[in-house]
């Protein structure tokens, strides 16, 4: 119940009247839309992301990740200020599947299921890309590390250091 006790659409109530649920289609409708229109901005980002990685432009990669992050977090906002809604509507599905504006959040709820698809599609490739660079990072090092110690090695053997003659000193 709301703090000055009244009731809400959004209260807890095991029977809703199609004038809450309304309400609730209402407040979930625009809201939903914003998720959308983060997710399409989400979207080329993962995309982008991906590209800069392949250029290993590592500053560009940061970038996205920037506003990856800052794109997320809006999302994480409205999710949950959403998931009230979402679950009274869920909870009264068959009274609200034919109201006016449940056919196009059915619509959105699809879009943004696809969405979500395509950027953790992108996120994997990314991911992977990224185990790639690490994997070839390490083998470099290591490449480099027995490169190096190779080298001193063959210094060793190519330019002996320089000692007294022990040998000769001692006996004659």
């Amino acid at each position: 119940m709301a703090a000055s006790g009244r009731r809400t659409a959004l209260d807890a109530d095991p029977v809703l009247t199609d004038e809450q649920l309304r309400q609730l289609l209402a407040l979930y409708g625009p809201g939903l839309e914003a998720e959308v229109a983060l997710l399409h901005q989400l979207e080329p980002l993962a995309a982008a992301q991906q590209d800069a990685l392949d250029a290993q432009d590592a500053s560009l990669v940061a970038r996205i990740a920037q506003d990856r992050g800052r794109i997320m977090a809006a999302l994480v906002t409205i999710e949950g200020d959403l998931r009230a809604t979402r679950q009274e509507l869920a909870a009264h599905r068959e009274a609200v599947a034919g109201m006016a504006g449940f056919a196009e959040i059915s619509r959105l709820h699809r879009v943004a299921a696809d969405l979500v698809a395509t950027i953790v599609h992108a996120d994997e490739d990314t991911r992977e890309a990224l185990q790639e660079a690490e994997i070839a990072r390490r083998f470099a090092a290591d490449t480099l590390n027995l490169a190096g110690s190779t080298l001193a090695a063959y210094r060793r053997v190519v330019h002996p250091p320089v000692t007294a003659a022990g040998l000769v000193d001692r006996h004659g």
